[in-house]
């Protein structure tokens, strides 16, 4: 006896092959990872960017020192060091998901996605190494 396939059979097959293929891309991937992450971030950016605002405002009528001063104080330190890194996140994970939807071709989105990871880690660490040299520096 010959078993013979049938249209079901088939269909099956190719439900079992299709999710293989697709895992590694998109959303199937990790996609609710980086959106809990950005919403995670979105709300870590809610309280620091109301310190970071209120902060910059009582020193906009202060000299350079004062705010140097300011800033060699361990918990604002850290708190600038937080936004600047939070704030970068966020950012890339936007910026990350803009790409994904609108760049189309594999060879632009790798670029795309390597020059916006790049920038943002060249700005991340070159401000939290302002804070830290001032709040070493002191």
């Amino acid at each position: 006896m010959t078993k013979t396939s049938s249209l079901s059979d088939k269909t099956a097959l190719r439900d079992e092959v299709v999710p293989r293929r697709v895992r590694q891309f998109g959303s199937a991937r990790d996609g609710l990872r980086e959106w809990r992450l950005q919403r995670l971030t979105a709300i870590a950016l809610i309280p620091l960017s109301v310190y970071f605002a209120a902060a910059i405002l009582s020193l906009a009528t202060s000299d350079r020192k004062t705010a140097a001063d300011w800033l060699s104080l361990p918990v604002p330190a850290l708190l600038v060091i937080l936004v600047v890194l939070v704030g970068t996140t966020h950012a890339l994970i936007g910026v990350r998901s803009v790409i994904l939807d609108y760049v189309h071709t594999r060879a632009r989105l790798l670029a795309a996605e390597l020059l916006f990871r790049a920038v943002a880690v060249i700005l991340a660490g070159a401000g939290v190494l302002a804070v830290l040299k001032l709040f070493l520096g002191h």
